[in-house]
């Protein structure tokens, strides 16, 4: 598996992560258990926006929901959910659902054996967090603005995960990754078919195939038919009475 397949294949799993994101975001509110009840149904307000601004709304609604719930799948690590959260199942669900599905779609599609599907995990989560560190870092150099974004931005995530911004996103997005590489080398094993294997298999049919063909005869000393030792001069197994 080439570096360019792997970042093809990467790239599509990103997307996947994004629709899948919307899943948790839509269906299992997820702004509600990240932030433990005080932002509600995010969802249904957006809606409500899609239908007071006509096509506008709808599409801002379309593009806002993967995104908000991309933003907080990055943001809130697994082990943030287990720490502060142990008794919270529809959390953890809900953070981890997304990174399962869009690995286990890319690597049903693309994904042959086990290595595979778990470089194919791996490289979604790299690329995002690629993504996500040259974007804060980059912050700094935007003039007046840049630097007070990058300290809300800090802060936000402090206040949410009791981490930086950096070391948030990044257990988040390593975990994610981790936990998606595990479905996603399982779904390469069962697509796994060694040809090695494969062709031995084969081999050994071929042969037993000649063998069973083969006519049971009385050949030199040996009966071919029982395999005992032949007596001199005689035209019979003695031993399973097979004629020559």
């Amino acid at each position: 598996m080439g570096f360019g397949r792997v970042l093809w294949t990467g790239i599509v799993g990103m997307i996947f992560l994004l629709l899948t994101s919307w899943i948790s975001f839509q269906f299992l509110d997820l702004t509600a258990s990240v932030t433990g009840g005080l932002i509600e149904n995010l969802n249904d307000a957006l809606a409500s926006l899609g239908s007071l601004l006509g096509g506008l709304g709808t599409v801002i609604t379309i593009i806002a929901g993967p995104i908000l719930g991309l933003v907080l799948i990055l943001i809130f690590p697994i082990h943030w959910c287990l720490i502060y959260r142990p008794d919270d199942i529809l959390l953890l669900i809900s953070v981890t659902l997304p990174w399962i599905l869009a690995c286990s779609m890319i690597c049903g599609i693309n994904a042959k054996t086990p290595g595979k599907g778990i470089r194919t995990c791996l490289a979604i989560g790299i690329g995002y967090l690629i993504i996500a560190l040259l974007l804060y870092f980059l912050l700094p150099l935007i003039p007046v603005i840049g630097p007070i974004i990058g300290g809300i931005v800090n802060g936000l995530t402090l206040g949410l995960t009791d981490l930086p911004y950096v070391l948030a996103v990044s257990t988040a997005i390593l975990e994610g990754c981790l936990v998606g590489a595990v479905f996603g080398g399982f779904i390469g094993s069962l697509k796994y078919k060694p040809t090695g294997a494969v062709g031995k298999l084969k081999n050994k049919k071929s042969k037993a195939k000649v063998e069973d063909d083969k006519e049971p005869s009385l050949d030199g000393t040996l009966c071919t038919n029982c395999g005992a030792k032949l007596v001199a001069d005689n035209d019979f197994c003695t031993n399973c009475g097979m004629k020559s």
